[in-house]
């Protein structure tokens, strides 16, 4: 009778083992810091949104895809040091600046339900640091 035990214990255990690696982590079920900056507008209002994880997995969505794209991992190191700078340079936690335009560029932090993000479009020059930041993270994302 133990080893029958034992064997239903060990079923179950991988099952559920199976059940929990099965679930897909994406930007929408992330809990932890994720760095996000994205650019739209224009005639078509279309927008692309990058996300990285602060253990450096990264997706791609545009406004037109109804599911997000694994793109290739970056180094935790490099994610942590984006996240960094975000956090202690630019402060985004404190930084408030909505200045779209037709078009626009942003650049958000969120770490479960906190978000706070800084948008700049057309002529509006965002605070010190972000649009840096959102085109040397662009080029690193997106070298084409």
């Amino acid at each position: 009778m133990s080893h029958s035990l034992l064997f239903w214990l060990t079923t179950v255990c991988f099952f559920l083992h199976l059940e929990i690696q099965a679930k897909p982590i994406d930007p929408s079920t992330y809990k932890k810091r994720q760095l996000i900056v994205g650019s739209g507008g224009g005639f078509t209002g279309r927008s692309e949104t990058y996300y990285l994880f602060e253990d450096g997995q990264l997706f791609k969505k545009s406004s037109v895809d109804t599911a997000f794209t694994r793109l290739p991992k970056q180094s935790a190191k490099v994610a942590r040091h984006w996240l960094k700078k975000l956090e202690t340079t630019c402060r985004i936690k404190e930084t408030k600046f909505k200045e779209p335009g037709n078009t626009y560029e942003f650049v958000r932090w969120k770490k479960g339900a906190e978000v706070y993000t800084v948008t700049w479009g057309n002529d509006r020059i965002p605070p010190e640091g972000y649009q840096q930041l959102h085109e040397a993270l662009m080029k690193r994302i997106n070298p084409n």
